[in-house]
């Protein structure tokens, strides 16, 4: 071979050489520059994992500052998809183990996930929380044919009276696709446990906290090896502190179940609702509904068929907060509002009297509940033995127009504003116009004018109207504080991390009513009068050493037995607190409701119950 081929062939190898040289550090430049963090990524993400550590949510404490809901430390059982190398076999395996189909669980996630385009493999998939010791024993004997089983302490609900209060606190729960796309501006993304009910629903931005996070190197089984640096602690939720009394929140649970033993037999009663109200603020300081759930079993992927069951029964209903969702008629505790509307536009004054001889004929026949009536009676009386012939000529006399604008002015058939949710209901108010408008729904071939005889069952308690206890127990509320209708509310103070107050929800008036100093005094002392003497309520307050005023009410019920209520307040002189107690189907409100009253005054003052002192005996 001659020099000159030999040149150049060296040469053209040499430019082949540099070519190469230069494609490869092209390519070679373009993997690092431009899809460089991709595949960095891609392969730590093989052996890296970043494991999210959740934010413990706020506490909920009583207006003592007692504990009420809290959060606690638990193992939680996940999932890593691209761990998994047989996921059908692994998830068969998990599903013997914790007793459910974990497979549905783990593909209804994946692919709410993958709609979002959220879904990363790597990242857990939660399947179950707070496993007993067993379950977990078991996964860690059989870890070799788990890969990509992990088990982790997460923080989860923790409510500490289980299910006294539940209605009030609420539970949580994984947010919902629908709840994603209304708070998605907020920082939600899928997987997020949310508040769904109550005060964990209403003031979820400010007790949920912040997810941190830790990176750890793991196995090719997916099992953490290593902690690495670069961990984000995790900020906790804020703190609510609460207007409840827990010692007051327990005696109106336990009253009220109480109550409806006592009666079973007569009134097979299981629903029923109290609230209690400080009358000088509108802090709410118990508020019971029953039947009520124990909100811990939310806390748990999975609840037990049977429990589900219970909690969704269609005629109990469980789930719903009886104390500012249900809606009865008033009865006779309605009757104040009768006797404000008579003296505030001057249609009788405290000393006038009637005679009651049992029926009122002035329109069409209508009976007292006494038979020969109560003879002569003024207001005062009138309310202290609920003497219907009276109210139904005051409530002819001031019509229904005048009862319509005190019942409205006092709160009842309309939104109180409180801080719950689900939102509560607006109850019911009757008037000639709703009557033409809703003939269809009252079963009448065609609208018909409002009738006198009407008038008369409003003044009573006993025509159309209807309303939830809470706005019960803010007119009574209203009364005992001489005419202030305030906003009733739960949440008083959010306190951060560190203890340090960061909001205080102030007392809100929403009416001045400017009631005469007259028309106060004399409704105030027939309602004492009806826990005395000859009053309806009397033989149940008989020995109590403070002073009570107060009214019972039956309220008619066309579905079955009447339902029973008492509301009231006390000290008579100088009151503290409002309450209304309501048991559906519960016949007479002295039997049925009175003593879940009286329960709840003894807790409010620290008074012995009556059970104590028999065994004390």
């Amino acid at each position: 071979m001659n020099s000159k081929v030999l040149e150049r062939r060296l040469t053209y190898m040499t430019i082949m050489a540099v070519l190469v040289f230069t494609i490869l550090t092209g390519r070679l430049g373009y993997l690092q520059l431009v899809e460089g963090e991709k595949f960095e990524k891609m392969a730590t993400e093989n052996r890296i994992r970043l494991l999210a550590l959740e934010a413990p949510r706020g506490d909920f404490l009583d207006r003592k500052g007692r504990l009420l809901v809290t959060s606690r430390l638990a193992p939680v059982i996940s999932v890593v998809p691209m761990d998994m190398d047989d996921p059908d076999a692994t998830l068969g395996r998990l599903s013997e183990i914790l007793g459910y189909d974990v497979k549905q669980t783990v593909h209804d996630t994946v692919q709410r996930l993958q709609e979002r385009k959220e879904y990363r493999p790597y990242t857990p998939i939660r399947i179950a929380t707070d496993a007993d010791i067993n379950t977990l024993t078991k996964i860690a004997e059989h870890q070799l044919e788990l890969p990509g089983v992990m088990i982790e302490e997460q923080p989860v609900r923790d409510y500490v009276l289980g299910d006294v209060g539940a209605h009030v606190f609420g539970y949580v729960r994984e947010i919902s696709r629908e709840e994603l796309e209304t708070w998605r501006d907020k920082g939600y993304k899928m997987g997020d446990i949310v508040g769904k009910t109550g005060l964990e629903r209403v003031y979820d931005e400010y007790i949920r906290g912040e997810t941190g996070g830790q990176q750890v190197e793991v196995d090719a089984h997916g099992r953490a090896i290593k902690i690495l640096p670069g961990k984000q602690m995790p900020v906790p939720g804020y703190s609510l502190k609460l207007t409840l009394d827990r010692d007051v929140q327990e005696a109106a649970v336990l009253g009220l179940r109480e109550s409806m033993e006592n009666i079973k037999r007569e009134f097979p009663t299981k629903a029923a609702a109290a609230v209690a109200i400080d009358v000088r603020t509108g802090g709410i300081l118990a508020m019971a509904s029953e039947p009520s759930f124990d909100p811990n079993i939310f806390t748990t992927e999975t609840i037990p068929p049977d429990i589900w069951t219970s909690i969704n029964d269609p005629k109990w209903q469980p789930q719903l907060n009886r104390a500012i969702r249900g809606v009865y008629p008033p009865g006779s505790t309605f009757k104040m509002v009768t006797a404000t509307a008579g003296l505030e536009t001057g249609v009788i004054k405290p000393e006038d009297t009637i005679v009651d001889r049992g029926v009122y004929w002035r329109v069409e026949p209508k009976k007292c509940w006494k038979a020969g009536g109560h003879g002569v009676v003024n207001l005062t009386r009138a309310i202290a033995v609920s003497c219907n012939v009276y109210f139904y000529d005051l409530g002819y006399r001031t019509g229904i127009d005048g009862l319509n604008k005190y019942t409205a002015l006092y709160g009842l058939g309309q939104p109180t504003g409180v801080d719950l949710y689900p939102v509560e209901a607006t109850g019911l108010l009757a008037t000639p116009e709703w009557k033409l408008e809703n003939y269809k729904t009252l079963g009448l071939g065609k609208p018909e004018p409002w009738q006198p005889g009407e008038t008369l069952s409003a003044a009573i308690g006993q025509g159309f109207s209807a309303f939830t206890p809470l706005q019960m127990a803010n007119y009574i509320a209203t009364i005992a504080n001489g005419g202030t209708r305030y906003r009733p509310y739960l949440a008083s103070e959010v306190i951060d991390p560190d203890g340090k107050v960061e909001r205080t929800i102030e007392p809100q008036v929403i009416e001045e009513l400017n009631l005469k100093p007259e028309t106060v005094a004399a409704v105030k002392e027939g309602m004492h009068l009806v826990t005395t003497g000859e009053g309806t309520a009397s033989y149940y307050f008989q020995g109590f050493p403070i002073p009570v005023a107060g009214k019972t009410g039956t309220a008619q019920n066309s579905q079955g037995a009447d339902h029973g209520w008492f509301v009231g307040f006390a000290p008579y002189e100088e009151p503290e607190i409002a309450i209304a107690v309501l048991v559906e189907e519960g016949g007479h409100g002295g039997s049925a409701a009175t003593p879940v009253f009286r329960r709840i005054l003894e807790a409010y003052f620290g008074l012995p119950t009556e059970t104590d002192t028999e065994e004390t005996l």
